[in-house]
């Protein structure tokens, strides 16, 4: 809560897109991991514990900029439903 109060929301949106993409960055490094295909030093638990250290960053961000909860679980549940909609379809497909 202190943190809402003393950070601009204009702060709060930037943090977030770093954060972002320094998840996205984490993603893509553990895939290289398991992938094998362009070999890195980091190990895979190494790699998992980055990821996890940038999801929970990315969460702080976001129950900082208070968004509708209930809202966005429904958003994500609808396109969990399409996303499962085309993996079917695409399994009809093959």
């Amino acid at each position: 809560k202190v943190i809402k109060e003393q950070v601009p929301v204009t702060e709060l949106l930037a943090g977030l897109a770093e954060e972002c993409n320094e998840l996205a960055h984490a993603a893509l490094k553990l895939r290289r991991v398991l992938d094998g295909g362009n070999p890195t030093p980091v190990t895979v638990d190494d790699a998992l514990e980055n990821l996890y250290e940038e999801i929970a960053d990315v969460n702080l961000y976001c129950d900082m900029i208070s968004y509708p909860e209930s809202y966005v679980k429904r958003i994500m549940m609808d396109k969990q439903v399409r996303w499962e909609e085309r993996l079917r379809e695409q399994k009809v497909r093959t």
